[in-house]
Parts: C-alpha cells; sequence; structure tokens
C-alpha cells in the first residue's frame, strides 16, 4: 500500500536559512569542522578524544542549524534532523565521558543513517509539515 503524496500547497513558511549566506555557517562550518578534525587526527594532530570532541561539537551545531531552519521552513527532515542530531551529539558527548562505550564509526554510520531517513518522509509522503 502506497502513502497518497500530498505536495507542498505552499513553500517556506518564513525564513529559508538553506540559501547563502546561511547555510555556510549553519552547515558548511560543521561539515569543514568534522572533515578537519578526521584529517588532523590522521595525520597524528589531535587525540581520538580532542577529535571526537569536535566531532560532537559539529554534529551539535549541525542540529541546531537544522532545528533553527525546520521552525522557519516547515521541512519535515529539517524537524526530523534538528531533533535527531542534538539527541546523537548528547550520545557523543556520553561516549567521550566513557559513562557509555562505542566506536566513533557507530556514531558516523548513526548520523548518516538519520540524515537519509530523514528524507524519506519527504519522498513518500510530504515535504512540507
Amino acid at each position: 500500500m502506497e502513502l497518497p503524496v500530498q505536495p507542498a500547497s505552499q513553500g517556506s513558511h518564513g525564513r529559508n536559512y538553506e540559501r547563502a549566506p546561511w547555510c555556510y555557517l549553519l552547515w558548511g562550518v560543521p561539515v569543514v569542522l568534522a572533515i578537519g578534525a578526521n584529517e588532523a587526527h590522521d595525520f597524528s594532530g589531535l587525540s581520538i578524544t580532542a577529535t571526537g570532541a569536535l566531532w560532537v561539537t559539529a554534529v551539535a551545531w549541525a542540529g541546531i542549524g537544522c532545528l533553527i531552519n525546520g521552525r522557519t521552513c516547515g521541512r519535515v527532515h529539517c524537524r526530523i534532523d534538528g531533533i535527531l542530531f542534538p539527541a546523537l551529539a548528547i550520545i557523543g558527548a556520553l561516549n567521550l565521558l566513557m559513562v557509555i562505550s562505542f566506536g566513533w564509526n557507530l556514531f558516523w554510520l548513526a548520523f548518516i543513517v538519520i540524515l537519509v531517513a530523514s528524507f524519506i518522509p519527504e519522498w513518500t509522503w510530504k515535504k512540507y509539515s
């Protein structure tokens, strides 16, 4: 059974931060931070703890950007990512504090799964909430 696709009756309800220059601040900076931290770690410039702290910061930053944008644009994936990315960052922080233990590959796998899964409602049902 297929869900009925509901086209957006209207676009953005308010300011859309997906456009420049906001997109660079909200999502570009955390991408550069995450990739830069990884590269620094690969070349022995950062410990795994410092790298993990930067990764957690990057995911929290991106999640807050999604939360802000989701409140103004109404996109379903923004609202999902705006909740789940900060939650993932909290889990990553707990890993840094050794309250829980998992590998960072699992952290990034969860990030990718959340990102891809957040678009499924838009592809199958509706784009705006």
